[in-house]
């Protein structure tokens, strides 16, 4: 039976849409919210909330958070389910999206960049993600390029966002176009 639901995951995946700009991780609130739902499930008996921590899994691996991160909480919901790591998150289909630190690598993190229209140069961005990220710069950082496609007030959206999430305990690039996460990691 497969427990993989894509509109509840699309869902969860959109509900944390940009949360790291209220300082909060999307990271810890997927850890905590596998957490509180196995708890509810032990509260009610109800499966339900089992199927939907299993659907914050789905999430959490699909924004590319690395399955061993979260693995005792999350074999604490596959155990009461009865069920195995590999037969509802098959290894070959969840790695990790952690990047390492390369200007290649980062460069295509930023993928296609404006040649006019742009916050840096794609060049001085890599070197600026780069450095960043080796000197724990703390803090949250912007680049883009292409023409403005949405503004509300302060924020603006580019054809092309990223964001670097700078933290003592990880550092996290956004793609926010994409909706994809990538760990950067030296």
């Amino acid at each position: 039976m497969t427990r993989y639901n894509s509109m509840e995951v699309e869902v969860i995946k959109l509900g944390l849409r940009d949360i790291e700009d209220l300082g909060l991780s999307s990271k810890d609130a997927l850890e905590k919210s596998v957490v509180w739902l196995r708890d509810k499930y032990e509260t009610t008996g109800d499966v339900r909330y089992l199927d939907k921590a299993v659907w914050h899994i789905y999430a959490y691996l699909e924004m590319g958070y690395p399955y061993e991160s979260g693995k005792k909480e999350f074999q604490a919901v596959l155990d009461a389910l009865g069920e195995k790591e590999e037969e509802v998150f098959p290894k070959r289909s969840w790695g990790s999206k952690k990047v390492p630190l390369k200007k290649m690598r980062i460069n295509q993190l930023l993928g296609k960049w404006n040649p006019g229209l742009h916050s840096m140069k794609i060049s001085d961005a890599v070197e600026d993600i780069i450095e960043k990220t080796r000197n724990r710069q703390i803090g949250e950082y912007t680049y883009h390029c292409g023409r403005v496609i949405k503004q509300d007030g302060e924020n603006t959206l580019w054809e092309n966002t990223c964001k670097l999430y700078v933290r003592d305990e990880e550092v996290v690039f956004h793609n926010v176009n994409r909706g994809k996460y990538y760990i950067l990691a030296e």
